[in-house]
């Protein structure tokens, strides 16, 4: 029987959230299917899943995890429960299955204390306030910013700098992370430009461990940088999830998919 939980009051951009449910499940080793409905006040979409590389018998190939989000931006529901692979309950657009088009970040591996299903719905948790008020009608830039610090890896930048904000700023076609610290240095990295995302473990100045994120990135002379920023512990997930989001949703705008 499928679990449903109804989020209100939130103001989330539905397929944002949709797409980090993909990474996450393909992150986690899963084939994932997808199809969406969004010509009614209501918009629908549907994420099917199921373990791959393993070997399946006649009767085990079709059962899939299905993620359905039902709704709008203010008011919507969550379904999770089993299904059968390929049977597409959105009925108006067909079923594809997503290519493996992530960058190597470690979001996935963040989720793992517990079950399959509670970890889902923990990573559900922290994506639905991460993505609070991201819905902006009429607006084609989303911006969502982040204290940091810099810690090193960036070969322009010699030594550890304070105060500073990451930037994640999607825009269809252009989307980038921009790194700007206090006295208007930057890193504007064009998000088809990274290579991986991880977070780390890397002692501070007091020899504190600490959860830092490390951006691997080639620039436009193709030369490759590591730099490593250093944020609040509450929000690294999000960051993480924020920066996959971003690179795959560009690499996926190159992907024709026939609906």
């Amino acid at each position: 029987m499928a679990k449903i939980q109804k989020i209100v009051g939130k103001n989330i951009e539905l397929e944002r959230l949709a797409t980090r449910i993909e990474n996450y499940l393909t992150e986690s080793k899963f084939e994932v299917g997808f199809s969406r409905d969004v010509t009614g006040e209501n918009n629908t979409y549907l994420i099917q899943a199921r373990k791959a590389g393993l070997l399946r018998t006649a009767s085990g190939s079709r059962r899939s995890t299905d993620i359905t989000l039902t709704g709008t931006p203010n008011s919507f529901e969550v379904s999770i429960g089993t299904g059968e692979w390929g049977k597409n309950i959105v009925t108006s657009a067909p079923l594809f299955v997503i290519p493996i088009v992530g960058i190597a970040a470690t979001i996935a591996k963040l989720y793992t204390a517990k079950k399959f299903d509670d970890n889902l719905w923990s990573f559900l948790s922290d994506q639905v306030k991460e993505l609070q008020d991201t819905h902006i009608i009429g607006k084609s830039t989303h911006i969502k910013e982040y204290s940091c610090n810099y810690e090193e890896g960036y070969s322009q930048w010699d030594k550890p700098i304070s105060n500073g904000k990451v930037i994640l700023e999607h825009q269809k076609g252009n989307s980038s992370i921009i790194f700007k610290m206090s006295f208007d240095k930057e890193i504007k990295i064009p998000a088809q430009r990274i290579e991986k995302a991880e977070i780390i473990s890397k002692k501070t100045k007091d020899a504190t461990p600490d959860r830092m994120i490390r951006v691997t990135f080639k620039d436009v002379h193709n030369k490759k940088h590591n730099p490593i920023f250093n944020f609040e512990d509450n929000v690294v997930r999000g960051v993480l999830a924020g920066i996959d989001e971003l690179v795959s949703e560009t690499k996926l705008e190159k992907i024709t998919i026939t609906n």
